[in-house]
């Protein structure tokens, strides 16, 4: 009984900490790089606002810069947090190219 508790606690505890992981933050937004440059040992990126859309060469751009990361390349799709930080929600990754 005490083993069954335990597992019943612990998959509460991985949904429950799966649910908070995929939270959606209102003030993130989608966007594609334009332009990329090394700044020292940073990425000074050049992002369209454009929610991904390759169709749509319009949209507003915003420069920030961030850590270097390989997967930040020019085309990728990109995910930006409130707080500038940037994951690449790319399907293609360079990393693994198949």
């Amino acid at each position: 009984m005490k083993k069954l508790s335990l597992a019943l606690a612990v998959l509460a505890t991985v949904g429950l900490s799966a649910c908070s992981s995929f939270q959606k933050d209102e003030n993130a937004y989608k966007g594609q790089i334009v332009f990329s440059q090394m700044e020292g040992e940073n990425l000074k990126l050049t992002i369209r606002k454009n929610d991904c859309s390759g169709r749509q060469q319009e949209g507003e751009q915003v420069v920030l810069t961030h850590k270097y990361d390989s997967t930040l390349v020019v085309g990728a799709c990109v995910l930006v947090s409130d707080n500038g930080n940037t994951k690449n929600i790319s399907t293609f990754s360079p990393r693994n190219p198949l």
